[in-house]
């Protein structure tokens, strides 16, 4: 008797041109429509700024819900699907995005946790030098102003998650489109539909990610109080989503 295997999806290449092509193409076309989306993210921006303490603020809470929604309804929208703001579709996502988050905790964990495992072991004198020099790129992403060494450990700190940004950002957001679609939101499936596929999506998140580094900093160079950072933020979020749709267009409706 044959032995039985799992049959795999046809691997599916993504072009990162061609990617960028369609989303620029969806813009054009549906031009007030994505005007109307990045006013409204803008807006968001704006009223996040407003909160006494950011996140920390209890009102954040509410402000993060209402911004899931209205994410929710830039996907039921583009894909058609109504009703618009369908409950069943909205809380139904809530599912891998909620794994998302726990993955990106745990990995944050990690990343806290593992540089100070030596000082446990035994090794204080030889690593403690290190471990000071680790700590002091994060006090330079964090600290007001800029220099020139500050940039680039920001830079690295980005590349970085870059490098890790396919498994833990991009494969569960095409996870959550998925699921606000009605369809099958399932990480492994996302993990066999989008194989082979790994530096195509470093260049993107790349490509998105550090213009938005450079602009966090450069917000902070320049004394501009959080504007310039919201604007590109808010063009650079609106951006990936067109790019994300594209993509999850890819490997799901075309093939």
């Amino acid at each position: 008797m044959p032995k039985l295997t799992v049959k795999k999806d046809k691997k599916i290449n993504l072009n990162v041109r061609e990617i960028l092509h369609e989303a620029n193409v969806y813009i054009k076309e549906n031009f007030e429509f994505s005007v109307c989306i990045f006013a409204v993210n803008m807006v968001y921006m704006l009223v996040f700024k407003t909160l006494e303490g950011g996140i920390s603020n209890p009102l954040s809470i509410l402000w993060l819900i209402s911004y899931y929604i209205f994410w929710c309804f830039f996907y039921r929208y583009y894909y058609h699907l109504k009703p618009y703001l369908g409950g069943k579709e909205v809380f139904g996502s809530l599912a891998p995005s909620a794994k998302a988050m726990v993955i990106l905790f745990l990995l944050a964990a990690m990343v806290a946790f593992l540089p100070m495992l030596p000082l446990f072991l035994g090794f204080n004198d030889v690593y403690l030098d290190i471990y000071e020099r680790y700590l002091s790129m994060f006090d330079g992403m964090s600290s007001k102003g800029t220099t020139d060494s500050s940039l680039w450990q920001v830079l690295v700190a980005y590349g970085i998650f870059c490098l890790v940004s396919p498994m833990l950002i991009c494969k569960p957001y095409l996870a959550w489109i998925s699921s606000l679609r009605g369809k099958n939101a399932s990480f492994s499936k996302v993990r066999d539909r989008t194989r082979g596929n790994y530096w195509s999506f470093v260049i993107i998140s790349a490509m998105l990610l550090i213009p938005e580094a450079l602009a966090t900093q450069l917000d902070k160079m320049w004394n501009c109080r959080c504007w310039l950072d919201y604007t590109v933020s808010t063009i650079i979020f609106v951006y990936t989503n067109i790019i994300f749709a594209k993509i999850y267009d890819l490997f799901y409706l075309k093939h």
